[in-house]
């Protein structure tokens, strides 16, 4: 009996220790769960987070807050419930992407424990973070009409060869049209649609994917942002009369001045050269042979016509500095010019065989746009033309409607970086549309954006370096045949439409 009572005696403590290890056991178990759960949100809220900044940064808006606003939405608010939310921009070295901006989002919150509390531990930290980075999107080109049939169309006898994505937005059935001989190539092809239409020989490499969700603008909020004002173009009061030299001209210094009308030059050419100031109204030139230069001021028509009109085949250079022209400049013949960024009020034509290169820089065609019709030949490197309206110049579209050859390419940084034709936002949606014939010769290596209006390409245009084309409406008739590529080596931030990834 004695034996029996010392045993019971021994088996007590025994059995409080083993019962205190066992709730240590449940409590870290149950501890363990909620602490699994709470971090698992929170990575959730910290990828999410992660990306949200990422898109902001790359759409130049404050990004700590659009990481900030995801982490609250999903349950952790900086500074309360003692959650603390950091978000930075770090520059990660090798092997992640050089030339990438990333976002980075820490989270951490002091978490109470529940059972563990008996032990003495009332508390554990948690933590997750996330980058996020910019990558090339998947598309580079987009219809953006949201309803209508044609939206991407293709007739004729097409060929479209495409490095990147093609997204079409309309909800129509026949969103997507292909109609001829058509040959469409790309590394994906996304329709809003149930469907797309075809007839004809028909070859389409993927299949579309159809009842895609719409992809807005891509470029929508960047465009608004660095889009250039052109102003107002004011003319100046003229001088009666006019000033004219004709016959044999060896060597004319042509002061500033602006006449009712106008300034005439015609003959044969030595040297003639326009000093900085202002002219008009309306300067004609016809020359053959020599050199004529153009300085820094204002060319104005008087209110209408032509601000200058070049004919002839002299050799013609527009020495750098500010110009702006009130009317069209029209440009006829076998010129050889250099033209200088600048504010076209009523916008460039040229016809003929002229040779024209466009020096680096902006062009603001202030309604007018700009209408290549002939054999001309256009060159340009980190050029934007800008096709807007201002006061007394409505909107016209770009139309390179004749068998020139163009050989132009976007700047490679600053605000337009990647823009080569961009039209203005605010221009409403069923505005005349634009035009872009080239022959094979012909390389556009930019985007080419016109958001509410139609882009029509026809001939055999190619990029060798890359194109991005958005368009309200995109049709590709005639004999096209046109390779797409997305090289964006030459861009000092990369491909300019972006979609986020995590990296870690």
């Amino acid at each position: 009996m004695r034996r029996h009572h010392r045993n019971l005696g021994q088996l007590l403590p025994l059995a409080s220790i083993a019962m205190v290890v066992l709730l240590g056991f449940s409590a870290l178990a149950v501890d363990v769960g909620v602490v699994y759960c709470t971090r698992r949100r929170m990575q959730t809220a910290a990828d999410a987070a992660a990306i949200a900044g990422a898109t902001a940064l790359r759409d130049g808006q404050d990004y700590t807050k659009a990481a900030n606003d995801v982490t609250s939405i999903n349950g952790f608010t900086n500074s309360k419930n003692s959650v603390a939310v950091t978000v930075s921009e770090p520059r990660l070295a090798s092997p992640y992407p050089s030339g990438v901006t990333y976002v980075e989002v820490d989270i951490k919150q002091t978490v109470p424990t529940y059972l563990l509390n008996v032990l003495g531990y009332r508390s554990t930290d948690v933590g997750a973070s996330a980058v996020s980075g910019a990558i090339a999107g998947p598309a580079c080109i987009y219809a953006l009409d949201p309803a209508d049939s044609n939206t991407f169309s293709l007739t004729g006898n097409s060929t479209v060869t495409s490095q990147c994505g093609v997204v079409d937005d309309s909800t129509s059935s026949s969103g997507l049209s292909l109609s001829g001989n058509i040959t469409l190539t790309a590394s994906s092809i996304g329709v809003v649609g149930s469907s797309f239409a075809s007839s004809g020989n028909i070859t389409v490499s993927p299949q579309p994917v159809p009842n895609v969700a719409a992809l807005p603008d891509p470029l929508a909020a960047r465009a608004r942002s660095v889009a250039p004002s052109a102003g107002i173009c004011a003319q100046r009061t003229g001088n009666s009369g006019s000033e004219n030299w004709s016959g044999n001209i060896a060597n004319l210094a042509v002061p500033a001045g602006v006449y009712n009308g106008g300034i005439s030059i015609t003959g044969n050419i030595g040297t003639v050269t326009f000093a900085a100031g202002n002219y008009g109204n309306n300067v004609y030139f016809n020359g053959n042979g020599g050199n004529l230069t153009f300085n820094p001021g204002q060319y104005q028509s008087g209110g209408s016509g032509d601000s200058i009109t070049l004919s002839g085949n002299t050799a013609t250079v527009f020495n750098s500095g500010t110009y702006t022209f009130c009317g069209t400049v029209d440009i006829e013949g076998n010129n050889t010019i250099t033209l200088q960024p600048g504010r076209y009020f009523g916008g460039i034509r040229i016809s003929g065989t002229a040779n024209v290169t466009f020096s680096p820089g902006t062009y603001i065609l202030a309604g007018g746009g700009l209408v290549v019709t002939g054999n001309s030949t256009l060159k340009g490197a980190g050029v934007t033309f800008y096709d807007t309206s201002a006061t007394g110049y409505a909107y016209s579209p770009i139309d390179l409607a004749g068998n020139e050859t163009a050989v132009l390419s976007a700047p490679t940084s600053g605000p337009l970086e990647g823009f080569l034709f961009f039209q203005d936002p605010s221009v409403a949606v069923g505005s005349a549309g634009t035009t872009v014939v080239g022959n094979s010769s012909s390389t556009l290596d930019g985007i080419v954006y016109f958001p509410t209006t139609a882009i029509t390409y026809v001939g055999n245009s190619s990029g060798t370096g890359y194109t991005v084309l958005v368009g309200y409406t995109i049709t590709m008739n005639g004999n096209t045949s046109l390779t797409i590529n997305n090289d964006y080596a030459s861009l000092a931030d990369g491909a300019p439409i972006k979609s986020s990834a995590l990296y870690e």
